[in-house]
């Protein structure tokens, strides 16, 4: 008797009826390797490929479909975010240039600050943390779509969509942040698109440009259909959620840089600040 080598359920097909698991199992080998990441991409049951070219063709509405439970077809939005920067990570490599998430920013000038002060220092490990999640791009976009949470489900929380029982609902802080994962999904997707053109010399600035348009353009899109609303209400709103989400961003820093500045005031004392 066969027996399954992953459950231990008895096999009576070449796949296993409880987990799904092929039969026959080999022994790792490099051909395997090859072989199961090129089906993943171009096999008929490619919830990776579903997912791409349903995000490219109509967004909102595969969108609208996950939230409302069709979900074996379609990537969960993280692990598709992971899937697409694997992919642009490897290619950017391959043409030697990434200029679209690369950090060329050069380091503050410190010298009105005096070297080795406690606000020196502060701000120093704060270049730091910035640059790091700057430079990683899943922290990136992952730390954009939490800030983007409350200013988006604020400008949209009027708008609702229908669930397969015929209830109207509004959508909640997590479905906001997975539609928000799903955005920078297609994001990534355009920076693809994009990497041969980068190949081309004092294009940057130019690629630059249109992979944002792009990326705003498909946010349109996306809440266009997700809400089925029209194109001026969905383009304005977007323009509010991302005037809101720079404005939340603002207030953050400002209340971070005060609230260091306060503890640094209060345990070291003023002069801490000019050294």
């Amino acid at each position: 008797m066969n027996r399954c080598l992953n459950c231990g359920t008895e096999l009576t097909d070449n796949f296993c009826p409880h987990c799904g698991q092929k039969a026959k199992t080999k022994r790792l080998k490099l051909k395997e390797i090859i072989g199961d990441t090129v089906n993943s991409f171009i096999g008929g049951d490619s919830k990776l490929l579903n997912s791409v070219t349903a995000l490219c063709i109509r967004p909102g509405h595969m969108i609208r479909e996950y939230l409302q439970g069709h979900r074996a077809r379609y990537y969960n939005p993280m692990q598709m975010l992971i899937w697409m920067i694997s992919i642009y990570a490897v290619l950017s490599f391959l043409v030697g240039d990434d200029i679209f998430f690369a950090n060329n920013t050069s380091p503050q000038d410190h010298d009105t600050l005096k070297k080795g002060s406690i606000l020196a220092n502060l701000w120093m490990y704060v270049e730091k943390i910035y640059t790091y999640i700057t430079e990683n791009k899943l922290y990136y976009m992952v730390f954009t779509a939490v800030l983007g949470v409350w200013p988006t489900y604020f400008i949209f929380r009027k708008n609702k969509i229908l669930r397969p029982d015929g209830e109207s609902i509004c959508l909640n802080h997590t479905e906001i942040f997975y539609v928000l994962l799903y955005s920078a999904c297609i994001e990534i997707i355009c920076s693809i698109v994009l990497i041969p053109f980068t190949l081309i010399k004092g294009a940057e600035d130019i690629l630059t440009t249109i992979n944002n348009a792009a990326g705003f353009m498909f946010d349109v899109i996306i809440m266009k259909q997700l809400y089925e609303i029209g194109w001026w209400k969905s383009f304005i709103r977007n323009v509010l959620a991302a005037a809101l989400i720079l404005a939340y961003i603002l207030i953050l820093i400002i209340l971070g840089a005060g609230l260091v500045y306060g503890i640094v005031c209060m345990i070291y004392g003023k002069e801490a600040i000019t050294g």
